[in-house]
């Protein structure tokens, strides 16, 4: 498809039937996504053979080359997944990057409860690189730190930092 600058697969495969049909090309086509379609291309003559090349469509030639193509979209998708890692294997993980249990069972909890999916939908690859960015995003998330930090910073209900001392009948 690359070498012949088509984009679409249906008008790939349009193009082969017809080859085929033209008998240019011997088009074996495979709708199991494990067995690749087959494609025979025939010995043609070529310049140095002009005077023995009387090939008509209804006689067979020699198929020369065999070419085995797989469609990548119908591969098993399972093969490009990650496995779903254990417990342990988190803790292990986590350990090793100086960072509490505690954070490694919400790591875990989490994506064990969405099916181990990123955005609850796309099936995760690697989940030692979404642990390394749960890590990097626990300072943002962690809402005990939030709470201390907000009663510390915002002022309570009530106390808007103005005085008593106003007298509003004076003009702006």
């Amino acid at each position: 498809m690359k070498a012949a600058k088509i984009n679409s697969f249906s008008t790939y495969t349009k193009c082969l039937r017809e080859l085929h049909e033209w008998q240019y090309l011997e088009y074996i086509p495979s709708h199991n996504p494990m067995h690749g379609t087959r494609i025979i291309f025939y010995n043609f003559c070529t310049s140095d053979c002009k005077s023995k090349c009387t090939t008509t469509p209804t006689e067979t030639v020699e198929p020369t080359v065999q070419l085995l193509y797989i469609n990548k979209s119908n591969k098993n998708k399972e093969s490009e997944t990650a496995h779903a890692p254990t417990l342990e294997e988190v803790f292990i993980f986590f350990k090793g990057k100086e960072f509490p249990e505690q954070e490694a069972e919400k790591f875990y909890n989490y994506f064990q409860s969405n099916g181990w999916k990123v955005g609850g939908k796309t099936p995760m690859k690697d989940w030692q690189a979404a642990a390394r960015n749960w890590m990097l995003n626990t300072g943002k998330f962690n809402t005990h730190d939030r709470t201390k930090q907000s009663s510390q910073q915002q002022p309570k209900a009530g106390k808007l930092h103005t005085g008593n001392d106003k007298d509003y009948s004076e003009p702006l």
